[in-house]
């Protein structure tokens, strides 16, 4: 699933301030190809305070709504000195799903297996601690689905087991009772409903450690485990 090295569209295209000049993929949908880096101009930090800022501005007014010159201007560099880095709005946003796609796979290798109730336990505390520290990033794709859903990501590896189907498979497994798999899916779906109600538009950010010790009880009840000693 990680994104391959090829040459995407420059800035000497016309549309590429918008993300226009990206390869088409297959029904019109829109390739994301990272460009090879070049020197950097502005020292070690740039990259990640373009990332920062495009991030930020990405999930405030949407990616379409964001020009690179907009970007360029919050960081404090030219226009020209961004493109040393990233060549087209599509490249910046493949950059940001990179963190994502890491997590996924992290996620993939928690749920490798039939885990037991206390481990299915440990890895939902784990998905509460991972929910909040990508905060931001969930918000990136909850504000800007549309273009996630248009977009495909070139070099993504599509013998790679997505999420949903390696969760699918491990609660459908014969070994566990209907109330076992219920129970789980819905322990899941708790924690994710949970977060996802405090990224709609206007809600207020909450207390981090409020919300994860209420998610946590909230499993445990669920689950009928024994509440978190911590």
């Amino acid at each position: 699933m990680m994104p391959g090295d090829q040459v995407g569209s420059g800035p000497s295209e016309p549309d590429a301030e918008m993300g226009g000049g990206s390869p088409r993929g297959q029904r019109g949908r829109r390739v994301l190809v990272p460009s090879r880096r070049r020197p950097e101009p502005e020292g070690p930090g740039t990259r990640e305070r373009i990332l920062e800022v495009a991030l930020d501005l990405f999930v405030e007014q949407g990616f379409e709504k964001t020009s690179l010159r907009e970007i360029a201007e919050r960081v404090g560099v030219t226009k020209a000195a961004l493109y040393y880095h990233f060549e087209s709005k599509d490249d910046l946003l493949l950059a940001l799903h990179v963190p994502m796609h890491d997590l996924v796979g992290r996620m993939a290798a928690r749920l490798s297996g039939s885990p037991s109730s206390a481990s299915w336990v440990t890895f939902l505390d784990w998905v509460i601690d991972e929910l909040a520290a990508h905060r931001r990033y969930f918000l990136l794709y909850q504000r800007n689905a549309a273009v996630f859903r248009e977009m495909q990501f070139k070099g993504h590896d599509r013998d790679e087991m997505e999420p949903e189907e390696l969760i699918g498979r491990m609660l459908g497994d014969p070994a566990l009772s209907l109330d076992d798999r219920v129970r789980r899916a819905g322990s899941l779906t708790m924690v994710v409903a949970g977060w996802a109600l405090t990224m709609r538009p206007g809600s207020p950010e909450p207390d981090p450690e409020e919300l994860a010790a209420a998610l946590r009880a909230a499993i445990r009840d669920l689950l009928r485990v024994s509440p978190d000693p911590s």
